[in-house]
């Protein structure tokens, strides 16, 4: 009789074990297309009854299909290939800057100029060409004043775009700590957390696309969070980053813990758009602007050179045609010089005072200027060092466009890998699913035939 009852609880036991078993199989195939899902795994044991050799079965709980390693390695892939696409995204709007297919940027407006002097060289002593000078010189002045403006006002709404992803990174930081603190509380509890763990996976990936992110557990089992060479996350609790400028204008990245002293820990920033915004901010658009501001020094100094040795139709010599900061900031406070604004006789066509009123060998030597090396340290054209501004322009964003290229790859291959171990396979599923409903139709059957013995054991003693 023992036995028999022994074999009832056996069969009930298998019943319960595989309908879970199709319970967190119905879990995975509903969940096929959820992002970050990661497969459930049925974990069953043997569970002894008594001192028999034969024992029956426990539901033991579920395990997700997850590997530390696996996950690791997508959060640095995702947070390289946010930088990379930061990167190119900022440069895409600096390259138009340098855009002159139709013919008004800052190269066709410098050609314009010279062509000016040109034809001022033919007639120097004509008021509309004197006039025209100062409309082109004016309208280079404009174009590098536009260009300069463009990019500093770049540099400062990235500045801008850097605080706002800070903020985000908090907020996913924080988000990660509560979390961490539900999960402790539910396993505490007995309870399963890997629904939390799915929720906390996915705010670590988009923290891992602001931020460089490593992942690793204390010896407590807790969660920590790493970025940018600091604990961003410890547990339950979260700190702070922020950022501000140095004195060269340059982004810092800080790191807060509560009342304490920020720390800066720019240097170790490799990836996120926070990296992203960082490189093409600082190393870019620096790079960038400093080379357009020696070309309007070497250029504006040239031009102010050869033309205060000229004389103008009053016989006065010594005016320069630009007024303008030398080095950082050249191209934004680039102007017509006073002495020339609004007029066209003091433009110094003339080589000397003699020749007036229709000299012009000093319109000629400001014209030839436009092919000497008088930029890069004398060693381009106006118009080569200009095309060297634009080449390089262009080759940064070149770079830019392969490494996302690259990043995207490797992002891929680590979503494949993450797919791989964690992701629900519709095919092994139904294969699950069938083991499962066979063991629960094979448990049925022990059951039904434990009681037809039962009832028959019954009938003979009765």
């Amino acid at each position: 009789m023992a036995s028999l009852t022994s074999l009832l609880y056996t069969a009930r036991d298998a019943l319960a074990a595989q309908s879970f078993g199709v319970s967190v199989t119905g879990q995975n195939i509903a969940n096929v297309n959820t992002p970050g899902y990661t497969r459930r795994e049925a974990i069953l044991e043997t569970h002894a009854l008594g001192n028999q050799t034969t024992g029956s079965i426990s539901i033991a709980g579920l395990k997700r299909a997850s590997d530390v390693y696996t996950e690791r390695r997508h959060f640095e892939s995702s947070g390289l290939a946010a930088a990379a696409g930061e990167r190119d995204n900022q440069l895409a709007s600096v390259e138009s800057l340098f855009n002159d297919m139709a013919g008004g940027g800052l190269g066709s407006s410098l050609d314009a100029l010279f062509n000016s002097f040109s034809a001022l060289s033919t007639n120097p002593s004509d008021p509309s060409a004197r006039a025209a000078v100062l409309e082109r010189a004016q309208a280079f002045a404009t174009r590098a004043n536009e260009t300069g403006d463009a990019l500093g006002t770049t540099r400062d709404a990235m500045f801008q775009q850097a605080r706002e992803t800070t903020a985000e990174v908090n907020q996913r930081a924080t988000a990660v700590a509560n979390l961490n603190r539900r999960i402790a509380e539910a396993e505490a509890g007995g309870h399963d957390a890997a629904d939390l763990k799915d929720q906390r996976n996915q705010v670590l990936l988009g923290l891992a696309q602001l931020v460089d992110v490593r992942t690793f557990q204390d010896g407590s089992g807790a969660l920590v969070v790493q970025a940018s060479g600091t604990t961003l996350v410890e547990g339950g609790t979260a700190r702070s980053l922020s950022v501000d400028l140095a004195a060269d204008g340059s982004l810092r990245l800080f790191a807060q813990r509560g009342n304490s002293q920020p720390s800066e820990i720019t240097q170790f920033l490799t990836g996120g758009k926070l990296a992203g915004i960082r490189e093409a901010r600082d190393v870019d658009l620096k790079a960038i602007s400093a080379k357009l501001d020696d070309f309007v020094t070497d250029v504006a100094t040239a031009l102010n050179a050869q033309h205060a040795a000229g004389f103008g139709l009053d016989g006065s010599a010594g005016r320069n045609l630009f007024s303008f900061t030398t080095g950082a900031g050249a191209a934004r406070t680039l102007a017509l010089d006073s002495s020339v604004a609004g007029q066209p006789r003091n433009i110094a066509a003339a080589g000397s005072a003699a020749s007036l009123p229709g000299g012009s060998d000093n319109a000629a030597a400001l014209f030839k200027l436009g092919s000497s090396n008088v930029a890069t340290g004398n060693t381009r054209s106006p118009m080569a060092a200009y095309s060297d501004i634009v080449g390089e322009v262009g080759s940064r964003k070149s770079q830019a466009s392969e490494a996302v290229a690259i990043r995207d790859s490797l992002l891929a291959q680590a979503e494949a890998m993450r797919e791989s171990v964690s992701g629900v396979s519709l095919d092994e599923e139904m294969i699950a699913l069938t083991k499962y409903q066979r063991a629960y139709d094979a448990a049925s059957r022990v059951l039904r035939t434990v009681d037809e013995m039962l009832q028959e054991l019954m009938a003979r003693l009765g």
